[in-house]
């Protein structure tokens, strides 16, 4: 066992730097890719919510074919397919834009619960009293919908940096890709792949632990005001 840890005394110097680069790619690749899930989610959600036939199927259809697409195929059509049609995206974009996809369809069911879990009742009082349907929006149903949306949204974001080791596979210079080189130059891939294990779980876990918390204040947020 000592000798198991000797290793990382004599090479961790050498490795660290390359790793926090490469977690930093990572973290970048997984905000943005979830930034542009929230964003393709709310586009989702209003197509799926208007009173157009055809933007609800499409909104559906769209959900549907997403979720069933695994991640790693969506990668490699971005990365090896677009150029076909005249569109070269590099590893780091593609990486973005697939994860962005993929998460979007996730998050749009998520915003589609938030949204319905809002009962009907507050929508028309609100209406009744005067308010604009912007205002409803605004003031009645987004901060109510937020309560039930934020703890699964916080998974959704780590699942989304899970799934960014993927990227790996379309020359994306995030952790996986860093320790797969790093393994074949050190000739060390248990110690190289702990070592980044215990990178995910550092970012990973405190982001499930505010999840969790999130969902434990809120339900009794809610609890609260439904005894009241």
């Amino acid at each position: 066992m000592s000798a198991f840890f000797q290793v990382y005394r004599e090479y961790l110097p050498e490795w660290w730097p390359r790793l926090l680069e490469a977690a930093r790619v990572t973290a970048e690749l997984s905000t943005l890719g979830f930034v542009l899930a929230l964003l393709l989610a709310a586009l989702l959600v209003a197509m799926a919510r208007s009173r157009s036939p055809a933007l609800r199927l499409a909104s559906n259809a769209v959900v549907q074919f997403v979720r069933a697409v695994p991640l790693l195929a969506l990668l490699l059509a971005l990365y090896f397919g677009l150029p076909s049609f005249g569109l070269t995206l590099s590893g780091y974009w593609a990486g973005i834009l697939g994860l962005g996809l993929q998460g979007a369809a996730y998050v749009a069911e998520v915003f589609r619960g938030g949204l319905d879990s809002v009962h009907r009742g507050q929508r028309e009082a609100a209406l009744a009293a005067g308010l604009t349907p912007r205002q409803v929006f605004t003031a009645v149903v987004l901060p109510q919908a937020l309560r039930v949306m934020l703890p699964p949204l916080v998974n959704c974001y780590v699942s989304l940096l899970k799934d960014s080791s993927l990227c790996a596979l379309i020359a994306t210079d995030e952790l996986m890709l860093a320790a797969r080189a790093m393994s074949s130059e050190y000739f060390l891939p248990l110690h190289i792949f702990v070592l980044v294990g215990l990178f995910y779980f550092a970012i990973a876990f405190p982001l499930s632990m505010v999840s969790r918390l999130l969902g434990r204040r809120l339900s009794r947020g809610r609890r609260a005001m439904g005894t009241t």
